[in-house]
């Protein structure tokens, strides 16, 4: 009887760790998650064609959408595409066309450098700005305006949250 006892305590227990780790937030993976860019040159619904296939071209593995009542276009990436700015530009300028502005969302980790903040996101990496004391070294998610005309790129971030802590 006292054996079931130990065998049943056990169980409870485990369940009860396992429930608790569940209830913390893991941390997000380290990528670029989205972009959405305002393009100048979507004039009519058949713009959207040539732009969404360049840029699938691209990002093979990604979902791509085109809105030509708004102008822009997002990529939603899959874990295995990664985000660069040139190569974005790069894909937009093929259909004659012109990224506008650039709006972000990526986790990763933030570090210090030659006086710099810089965020690396998968891959990527970026010059940030922010009004705003980015904790260094904690895995975040954050979400801003990219300058994709910078040599390097500047991110500017507008919110972030920590991931894998309470509360975030």
């Amino acid at each position: 009887m006292l054996q079931k006892w130990h065998l049943v305590a056990g169980a409870i227990l485990a369940i009860v760790a396992l429930s608790a780790g569940c209830s913390r937030q893991a941390a997000a993976e380290s990528r670029v998650r989205s972009v959405e860019a305002r393009i100048d040159g979507i004039t009519c619904p058949t713009c959207v064609p040539p732009l969404k296939s360049a840029l699938k071209r691209q990002y093979d593995k990604s979902t791509i959408e085109v809105d030509d009542d708004k102008d822009t276009a997002t990529v939603h990436f899959a874990a295995g595409d990664s985000f660069s700015a040139p190569e974005f530009r790069a894909a937009v300028e093929r259909v004659r066309m012109r990224v506008v502005t650039v709006r972000m969302q990526a986790c990763g980790t933030v570090d210090a450098a030659d006086g710099n903040k810089w965020l690396t996101a998968g891959s990527s990496r970026f010059l940030v700005r922010s009004d705003r004391e980015l904790p260094l070294k904690a895995p975040l998610c954050a979400d801003g305006t990219l300058e994709t005309r910078d040599d390097p790129p500047t991110f500017l971030v507008s919110a972030f949250t920590i991931q894998g802590a309470s509360g975030s």
